[in-house]
């Protein structure tokens, strides 16, 4: 049940609407104060954009065009109770007002048997105790404001604290802070000369201690302490300097590092010139699988290593609080950060998830491991779960009817694998039945176009590239035309490797982006980062918000993670990944080959964060 509260703007009642909602979108009561609001299109966005994606407990207030929405979750009876109510609006009592309205829906819910709950609309039983309601945090919240505005006593000001009496109350603490001083005590301790008599009667220091106090806080804390001669020594071990890495037996690990050196060394020269090897040609006759399973499989869980082993004491059938579930929130966060999640977004899943159990009635024989379990499972999905999946095949088919290439420019810094990436792209829509093109706008890093080439001579597909040292929009524009010309069913555009923080760089993909239009803006980022890819795509986010001279930009559309074969169980950079953006991961990259691409398999992650 979701129950709503629309707040308009006038002298005293600030409510726009009231609305109740079933949990399947069943509207079991409204009341609406101004017809001219927009509190609908505000509930609707609540939903699609904060519940569904396991964003609420990081949210306190969701803000929608003019609109700011406040809600309660109250799970034992399923419902939401939100407040919507107009930004620039201060409504200090709307909290209060969802307390009680969700305590007095839900007493009133519990009389009607649960099988006619869905069809109580317009539910007018509840009306008057609504106004009631209404009418009580209303009055009370003007109360308080003017009591809020009643004038402080001296002795609350600040200008009391640099009195003789408010200092000595200071050095003594709270205990006598707490004994307001009244005027008569202030003309006796005025009047009352400070002697050693009186002031250790009093419990208070004498003028003479606190200057000897003050002289022996300046004077320092004492001689400094000699260091010991163990400090000053020094390990001749850490003179040495990094020997070579010994590898799978063999011999001594200085002898086994000059033969990896020796062998690891490919700057012979024939006749004078360094040797050149031709790339090898990359065929297959099978089409590529992306949902094929690769590498170990991760159905079995660790028993006692798991953090659900700590939740497993039974519940019964009363309602779970959040006390219960309080010492178990930061063995959830530490969970998810070991498995490389970013420790802020692991902090607000797990607030989400606790959110969602408590006040949940568990079965007879539940555990609160089963329950936590579940919930942290179900969240997990419903985030790794796009709203809108990309088919890059289908929207390909799609373009090719309309006589044009899909586009697809490749985004990310330096050194995550774009180029590879790119090509194993190239392999698998060569493999539908597609004829790619490779597109080289990396006119800024030495041997980008030279490596594009090797790929495009293995994979057998052509390459448009007109050198370096110009502008990368510019190439991509001749290359996207030249491609429609040859009709090549798609474009795939290599961009050079930036940090999100080179303006240079990030205006000129600005502008590559904006001029081009691509069907699709991949970012390519590792899945062995953590906190680092959520800084990286929030900066090229914003990058392309805030340098594209368009009032719409472009931004990412979806993701790609390579190297993750490599991470094993640590696959939280994908959840933090798409947590940020909202976006998809389109694919991940699993090896080395062309073949080594593959979709994400959300159950494969989630068993990997809550084993």
């Amino acid at each position: 049940v979701f129950l709503t509260v629309v707040t308009r703007s006038s002298d005293l009642s600030m409510l726009d609407r009231v609305v109740i909602l079933h949990k399947n979108g069943v509207v079991l009561w409204s009341h609406i104060f101004d017809k001219s609001s927009h509190a609908d299109h505000a509930v609707d966005s609540l939903i699609r954009k904060v519940l569904l994606e396991e964003k609420g407990g990081s949210v306190d207030v969701f803000h929608e065009d003019m609109s700011a929405v406040k809600w309660v979750i109250d799970n034992e009876m399923e419902t939401l109770i939100a407040a919507v109510y107009q930004r620039s609006l201060a409504l200090n009592y709307v909290d209060e007002l969802l307390q009680k309205c969700s305590a007095a829906f839900s007493l009133m819910l519990r009389q009607i048997p649960v099988e006619d709950r869905l069809n109580i609309y317009p539910c007018d039983r509840f009306g008057p105790g609504f106004d009631a309601l209404l009418r009580d945090v209303e009055e009370r919240a003007v109360l308080e404001r003017g009591k809020a505005r009643k004038q402080r006593s001296f002795v609350e000001s600040k200008k009391y604290g640099n009195t003789r009496q408010g200092q000595k109350e200071s050095a003594l603490g709270e205990s006598c802070r707490s004994r307001k001083p009244t005027k008569e005590s202030m003309s006796n301790v005025s009047s009352t000369p400070t002697t050693p008599a009186n002031a250790e009667a009093a419990g208070v220091l004498s003028d003479d201690e606190i200057a000897a106090n003050i002289a022996r806080m300046k004077a320092g804390g004492g001689p400094r302490r000699k260091k010991d001669k163990v400090d000053d020594e020094v390990d001749e071990s850490s003179k040495r300097g990094k020997e070579a890495r010994k590898w799978d037996g063999g011999n001594s690990a200085a002898e086994e590092g000059t033969k990896s050196t020796k062998s690891l060394d490919f700057s012979k020269r024939e006749n004078g010139k360094p040797a050149v090897s031709k790339a090898p040609k990359f065929t297959s006759d099978t089409t590529l699988d992306l949902d094929a399973e690769f590498g170990e499989s991760s159905s079995a869980a660790a028993q006692d290593s798991s953090w659900f082993s700590g939740l497993a004491s039974l519940t019964g059938r009363r309602a779970l609080t959040r006390e219960e579930l309080e010492p178990h929130l930061d063995k959830l966060q530490s969970q998810l950060v070991a498995k490389n999640v970013a420790t802020d977004i692991g902090s607000k899943i797990c607030e989400s998830v606790c959110s969602n159990i408590v006040g949940r009635q568990p079965g007879a024989l539940s555990t609160i491991q089963a329950m936590a379990r579940s919930a942290m499972g179900e969240a997990l999905t419903r985030i790794l779960t796009p709203s809108k999946r990309i088919d890059v095949l289908a929207d390909l088919a799609a373009a090719k009817a309309d006589k044009r290439p899909y586009v697809i420019v490749f985004v990310g810094v330096n050194g995550v694998g774009k180029s590879t990436s790119l090509s194993k792209v190239a392999y698998y829509l060569k493999s539908n039945g597609f004829v790619p093109m490779l597109c080289a706008c990396d006119t800024f890093r030495s041997g980008a176009v030279e490596q594009l080439r090797v790929h495009s001579q293995s994979l057998e597909v052509p390459l448009f590239e007109k050198g370096y040292g110009r502008d990368a929009a510019g190439i991509a524009t001749d290359g996207i035309s030249y491609a429609r010309q040859m009709g090549y069913d798609a474009v795939l555009v290599d961009t050079a490797g930036r940090m999100q923080d080179n303006e240079p760089l990030m205006r000129a993909l600005a502008k590559l982006v904006h001029v081009n239009d691509p069907d699709l803006v991949l970012f390519v980022g590792e899945a062995l980062a953590g906190n680092d890819a959520v800084d990286q795509v929030t900066g090229f986010n914003g990058a392309l918000l805030d340098y594209s001279v368009s009032r719409s930009p472009r931004l990412i559309d979806g993701l790609m993670l390579t190297k993750f074969d490599t991470v094993n169980d640590k696959v939280g950079a994908a959840l933090s990944l798409v947590f940020t953006t909202g976006k998809p991961i389109v694919f991940v990259g699993v090896g080395q080959t062309y073949s080594d691409i593959r979709h994400l398999n959300v159950e494969h992650v989630v068993q990997a964060l809550t084993r």
